[in-house]
């Protein structure tokens, strides 16, 4: 006689291990165009940050389908799950420096303001330019 519940505990067996060959291969694709990254970074005349090369890379890779977004999801998820975790050292790094910041707060609101406006300009602009090549 088959007995079910050894088979039932089978598949969830298989699922399980499914999900967690899933999470390891997008961890490790995500490792890997980071590496990239770096390597790219490292002999660049200029200092550029080596994530944002990768994720440059990433974003390539799955606009040409050379990666699937089905094999990064599952880890792209955890990570964007648990992000703010990230931020809490940066925050306490702040601390350190609360002092500076109060002495210098006009600079860095000046700053902040012109920096969003222009980004804000740019951004608009360009979005009208390719709306109306796309209506012609």
């Amino acid at each position: 006689m088959i007995n079910l519940k050894n088979i039932f505990q089978q598949l969830l067996t298989l699922n399980a291990l499914r999900q967690a060959f899933d999470f390891l291969r997008g961890f490790l694709l995500i490792l890997l165009f980071l590496s990239f990254g770096r390597f790219i970074s490292a002999y660049l005349p200029i200092p550029f940050p080596a994530s944002i090369i990768g994720l440059v890379l990433l974003f390539i890779a799955l606009s040409t389908s050379l990666v699937k977004v089905e094999w990064i999801m599952m880890s792209g998820h955890f990570i964007l799950k648990y992000m703010a975790l990230l931020f809490i050292p940066i925050g306490v790094g702040l601390l350190n420096y609360f002092d500076l910041i109060i002495s210098h707060w006009l600079v860095i609101v000046c700053s902040l303001l012109f920096t969003t406006l222009f980004i804000m300009l740019v951004v608009g602009h360009f979005y009208q330019y390719i709306n109306k090549n796309k209506e012609l």
